[in-house]
């Protein structure tokens, strides 16, 4: 590793050299020499803040008085110590350091006669601001969410979490991109397993850029080749703060909107915020709902392709007839529909979500209706598969994951495919299978399907939440370092009783 020498002109030739300068026009250097000695300010115009270089180094330097009889080597130190305001210096004789700092938008002073060079917090470029969540939308719970600055999602995440046990480690990745990634967890909550393996996973990843934590999260996933995520998404703050004080790691990537959290299981995957912010009976019955549109979404469009094509005798003879009834001039199979509407309502869908702002929901509605209406109208589908593929898609927009739901789409399409060929049993079949291989998965050492298979300690926050007063313990998928709390949510009950 280059280290900085006595020389300024050497330094500055050094970083030219690195930064390409003159070519690349945002690399800045602003030499000075108060009191005769000369030193320079360099920094990437557009990543720190000018006003702020102005303000807290080259007024200050400017204005300074002769440095006497100071030793050259020492007059970084001297400047750091006596002369500049920053609170956030640094002295380092690393070249490396000095680039590396200064791509983080702030900037070096160097000092002729001095091997160091004092690094200064100076940010200033733009990021968005913390708004409302844009996939993870609540009722009662908070309404912020992550934005594209790292060092931005770890102040929420410390202003969720006042305790000086919430530990970030920070790193680089890329050797091009140099992306910062954070490893967040509660010491003495999260297991020492845990986070050693995330920290080999994080530590291990060779690429040449980093540019997004969808590509970090298949970087240091347990099955790439598996179909359902193996670990959790959310934008949301609260959520993150939440899987923390669970035991489990939370890892944050600059340029990302949203954090990875794992280990995660299945049943994570259903829950949502809303289900603790409401009152638990609300919040059992909006789980319930929840899970049976997961299941409706995966199995409804197979169910009926079979019903018609295999098992018409357990329909009640009046509903056989009217479903066939609306087949009489349609000319596709039941399957050749199926497959047909599910791949617009998926095009439409996606449509919706590429299209800018009010316009993608009004494509959305108006796309279905005049779609679902015309098609009728022409005899080229049934009006009850209509219902069948609605029903499936309102079911699929229940899902909160928005990675799971797109696994569920895949997966129907294979279950309408097998029930063609041979109908329950066919279904059957697939579900075990993927059942089977869904049990075999791991995320981070704990079993997908836990802690139900295998059987973990858990609060009653499952299928349904139950109260307050029964989520003492903290789940056991993490395995975390501590377990229950010794505390009674309700303890003013104790003693005095209800008035």
């Amino acid at each position: 590793m280059w280290k900085l020498s006595c020389a300024l002109d050497e330094n500055l030739d050094a970083l030219r050299r690195r930064f390409h300068a003159p070519e690349n026009a945002d690399f800045v250097v602003r030499e000075c020499a108060p009191g005769g000695v000369r030193m320079a300010v360099v920094y990437v115009d557009g990543m720190a803040e000018r006003k702020n270089i102005e303000d807290m180094i080259l007024r200050p330097l400017l204005n300074m008085r002769p440095f006497g009889g100071t030793q050259p080597e020492a007059r970084s130190r001297v400047l750091m110590e006596k002369v500049l305001p920053t609170g956030t210096g640094e002295l380092t004789d690393e070249e490396q350091r000095v680039a590396e700092f200064i791509l983080d938008g702030n900037c070096a002073v160097l000092c002729d006669g001095s091997p160091e060079a004092i690094l200064a917090e100076t940010q200033g470029y733009d990021t968005r601001g913390v708004n409302q969540p844009l996939t993870e939308n609540t009722v009662s719970a908070p309404h912020e969410a992550f934005n594209e600055s790292i060092r931005t999602n770890l102040t929420l995440l410390h202003r969720t979490l006042r305790t000086p046990d919430f530990v970030a480690e920070m790193r680089q990745v890329g050797h091009t991109s140099h992306t910062k990634v954070a490893l967040a967890y509660i010491k003495g909550v999260a297991s020492e397993q845990l986070v050693a393996e995330a920290r080999r996973r994080l530590d291990g990843i060779d690429v040449d850029k980093l540019l997004s934590i969808g590509q970090l999260e298949q970087l240091i996933e347990d099955r790439p080749g598996k179909l359902l995520p193996q670990m959790l998404q959310t934008e949301r703050p609260d959520r993150a703060a939440s899987f923390l004080t669970d035991g489990m790691v939370v890892i944050l990537c600059d340029n990302a909107p949203y954090v990875l959290s794992a280990p995660a299981t299945f049943l994570t995957f259903l829950h949502t915020p809303d289900d603790h912010a409401l009152r638990w009976q609300y919040g059992s019955f909006m789980r319930v709902v929840r899970i049976l549109g997961f299941f409706l979404a995966l199995l409804l469009p197979a169910v009926y392709n079979s019903l018609l094509l295999f098992h018409e005798d357990l329909l009640p003879a009046d509903l056989l007839t009217s479903l066939l009834e609306g087949y009489t001039l349609v000319p596709l199979s039941v399957t050749l529909e199926l497959v047909l509407m599910d791949f617009v309502f998926d095009l439409i869908n996606e449509a919706s979500l590429r299209m800018p702002g009010s316009m993608g929901s009004t494509l959305g509605i108006v796309g279905g209706l005049v779609l679902g209406q015309a098609a009728v109208s022409a005899n080229l589908i049934s009006p009850m598969l209509i219902i069948v593929v609605s029903v499936a898609g309102l079911g699929l927009f229940a899902v909160p994951s928005y990675p799971l739901s797109l696994a569920v789409r895949i997966v129907r399409l294979a279950l309408v495919a097998i029930s063609t060929v041979a109908g329950f049993a066919g279904i059957a079949l697939m579900m075990f299978g993927l059942i089977c291989s869904c049990a075999a998965m791991d995320s981070f050492g704990t079993p997908y399907f836990a802690p139900i298979a295998p059987g973990m300690r858990h609060n009653a926050d499952l299928f349904v939440r139950l109260s307050v007063r029964r989520q003492t313990r903290r789940p056991g998928m993490a395995r975390p370092e501590t377990g229950a709390s010794p505390h009674d949510p309700r303890g003013w009950e104790k003693g005095g009783g209800r008035v």
